[in-house]
Order: structure tokens, then C-alpha cells, then sequence
């Protein structure tokens, strides 16, 4: 059988072993159901309440009906007018609820219990251009003569810094929503690799193994299996959530197509983060023999993955800062910081492809060296055996 025959077969034993576990197929359930009724709860929480009714009483300027309505129009909240007879008539129906609000003559604008200071603007707004119509025939001036009176100095306005879109809203959410993701899956599988090792070496089966493999080649293997199993689980969490932005409806903004994008970022910085991370945490899973030690030796890969964790979200905010831009070149933590600035903002080419080499080569450095590692501890039969000693013991 030939070396790669071998490391498909150790993948495909630990992908199968872990793939039935009921623990892992009933989470994956849970949480695609969970994300599948996000959609429909958003949609649902995000549907057309209708018109707003508003009543009116008192003597208004003429035109005042047409005006609130255009005004309604130009703040896009849609009115619908009453008229009542009398100031106890419209208050009555504001008690009972048939209307939100009124507008009694030029004197008040009454609610029941809170103002709505954007409805306040509507009746306000519409009543003083209807008003301002009213002086301008009196007056035999036009409406711009009448602004120039009312209004003698009109201001431009501009802003130094381009402000906030809701595409650039919904990239941040996703790019945090992602991150999340990205960084809970490389620590969940990445234990699930020392785990494994673990396991192995408690129950003796690794010594069967090696009879006929070399211990690179279980190192690889194991990796390579249960990372397939992380990049489904990633796989159906991002179908699921392109299903449930499918009902969604923000304007200006195709939710699909943005979920795809980063949807396949994701895999990309996932299978480079965890192909790192994961030697780390099956070479350290080598020197345990026993659950409780388990989680000590763990934390060191939480430690270096913890910076790039935060870096990451600070990136989200500021991803042309230079301290993003610096770290996204760091191995260690480009597959968090450097996913997160490609969702938000247009990375150049050249520093996306010299993040991906360096975690590469890295990676490629890091095989040998957590091989060595597996190798000289693997058939330790010490409860824990240190790095130094699993060094000289793979040289010995």
C-alpha cells in the first residue's frame, strides 16, 4: 500500500469514527435548525406594520392634507389621514386606539402616552410648507422668495469621510458572525485532533498502528479526517445560513451573494487555520495519556490563538489600521485577521497571497516539527511527557 493509500485510510477511520457520534450529529442538527429560523424570525420582525393613522381637528392651512401626505411620502412613512369633528372626538379615538396620533390646528401635535418624534416631524413638517404656500400667495411672492425670507443663508453639506452604508453594516455583521465561527471550529476540532491522539496512545491502539504505518503518516491522517469533518459541519452551518438570508429582504443589498462570499472565505481560512493549529494540538496530544491533562496542555494553543482573536474584531472596525494589517502577515493569527479584513474591506492581492504563502510555509515547518514531536512521545509511557524529552526521544 502506498504512503498516500495509508494516510487516505487513517483519515477515513477517524472521519467515520467521528461522524457517528451521536454527540456531534445531534449539535449539527441543532444548530442548522436554530440557523434555518433566523430568516423567518427576521423576516417576520422586519414585515410591513402598514399605514400609521392620524387624525385631524382644528383649522389647518389650506393644502395641509396634500402637504402632510407629501412630506409622509419624502420621510417614507406612510399616513392615513382622519378628520374628526371636534378635540374630545380625536382624543377619544387615540384612547381606543383606531389612531396614533393628531394634529389639532396650529396648536399641538398629541399622542397617547409617547411622542414619535419622526411622526412629529411628518404632521409639523407638512403643515409649515403648507403654511409657508398660504403666506407666499397672500404675499404675491413665490416659494423661493418666500425661503430666502424664512431662510437667508442655505449651507451645503459635506463630510470628510464617506459614511456608513448598510452593505458596509451588513459586512461588518457577517465578518463578526464569521469570525465566530472560524474560531470556535478551529479550537473544537483541533481538540477533537489531540483527543484523538490521546486516546489512541491511552488505549494502546496507536502501538497496533504503527506496526504498519509511520507516525507521520497517523499524524497526517488524523488531521486530514476530522478537518474533513469540520469543513462539512462549516459547509451546512453556511448552506443553512444562504437558506435563511434567502427571506431577507435589506434594500440595496443582495444577502445571498454576500453570504457566498464570505461563506467561501471561510472554508479558505479555515482549512489553512486549522491545518496549523491542528499539528499543534496532535503533537501536545501526544505527551498526555489521561483526560486531565487534557485541558493544561490545550491552553497553549488557545493562548496564541486568543491575540488574533481580538486583533481580529478590532480589525472588523479599522481593517486598513496597521496593526491589522501587520498581524494579517502573521501566521499565527492571519486566518482570523485576514478573513475578517477580505469580508470588510478590498484587500490588495499581494498582501492576501503572501498571508496565505507565509501560513503555508509555516504550516509546512510545523508538520516536521510536530512530527518529531508525535513521534518521540507517542510510545512514552509516562502520564506526560515533556517536549523536550519527546524531542530526544524521536532523535534517539
Amino acid at each position: 500500500m502506498t504512503y498516500r493509500r495509508q494516510v487516505f485510510e487513517l483519515a477515513k477511520r477517524d472521519f467515520v469514527q467521528r461522524a457517528k457520534s451521536k454527540a456531534f450529529l445531534m449539535s449539527m442538527v441543532l444548530i442548522i435548525g436554530v440557523v434555518l429560523m433566523i430568516g423567518p424570525l427576521l423576516a417576520f420582525a422586519d414585515r410591513d406594520p402598514g399605514p400609521t393613522y392620524v387624525g385631524l381637528v382644528g383649522d389647518l392651512p389650506t393644502g395641509s392634507v396634500e402637504a402632510i401626505r407629501l412630506q409622509a411620502d419624502f420621510l417614507d412613512y406612510p399616513i392615513e389621514l382622519r378628520t374628526y369633528p371636534d378635540l374630545a372626538a380625536v382624543e377619544q379615538a387615540i384612547v381606543e386606539g383606531e389612531i396614533s396620533a393628531a394634529i389639532n390646528g396650529l396648536d399641538e401635535v398629541i399622542f397617547r402616552d409617547e411622542v414619535s418624534l419622526r411622526l412629529e416631524a411628518v404632521l409639523t413638517g407638512g403643515v409649515a410648507n403648507a403654511q409657508r404656500q398660504t403666506l407666499a400667495a397672500d404675499l404675491g411672492l413665490t416659494l423661493d422668495e418666500v425661503d430666502v425670507l424664512l431662510f437667508p443663508v442655505a449651507f451645503d453639506q459635506r463630510t470628510l469621510e464617506p459614511a456608513e452604508t448598510d452593505e458596509d453594516n451588513a459586512r461588518q455583521a457577517a465578518a463578526i458572525a464569521g469570525l465566530m465561527l472560524l474560531y470556535i471550529s478551529i479550537l473544537i476540532f483541533g481538540q477533537f485532533v489531540m483527543m484523538g491522539v490521546m486516546e489512541e496512545k491511552q488505549t494502546r491502539v496507536v502501538e497496533v498502528v504503527l506496526s504498519r504505518v509511520k507516525p507521520t503518516q497517523i499524524l497526517i491522517g488524523k488531521v486530514i479526517g476530522i478537518g474533513l469533518l469540520g469543513l462539512i459541519q462549516i459547509v451546512a452551518l453556511g448552506g443553512a445560513a444562504l437558506l435563511t438570508l434567502s427571506v431577507v429582504d435589506i434594500a440595496d443589498i443582495d444577502l445571498t451573494n454576500l453570504g457566498i462570499e464570505v461563506l467561501g472565505l471561510l472554508v479558505l481560512w479555515y482549512l489553512l487555520g486549522y491545518a496549523f493549529y491542528s499539528v499543534m494540538y496532535g503533537a501536545l496530544g501526544a505527551t498526555i495519556s489521561r483526560q486531565e491533562d487534557m485541558q493544561g496542555v490545550a491552553m497553549l494553543p488557545v493562548l496564541l490563538i486568543l491575540p488574533g482573536f481580538f486583533i481580529a474584531q478590532l480589525a472588523i472596525a479599522s481593517p486598513e489600521g496597521w496593526l491589522a494589517r501587520v498581524t494579517s502577515l502573521v501566521p499565527v493569527w492571519s486566518p482570523m485577521v485576514m478573513a475578517v479584513r477580505s469580508v470588510v474591506s478590498d484587500v490588495a492581492t499581494w498582501e492576501v497571497a503572501a498571508s496565505i504563502l507565509l501560513l503555508l510555509l509555516t504550516t509546512y515547518g510545523l508538520v516536521a516539527l510536530g512530527g518529531r514531536i508525535y513521534r518521540g512521545a507517542i510510545l512514552q509511557t509516562a502520564t506526560k511527557t515533556k517536549l523536550r524529552a519527546a524531542w530526544r526521544s524521536a532523535s534517539g
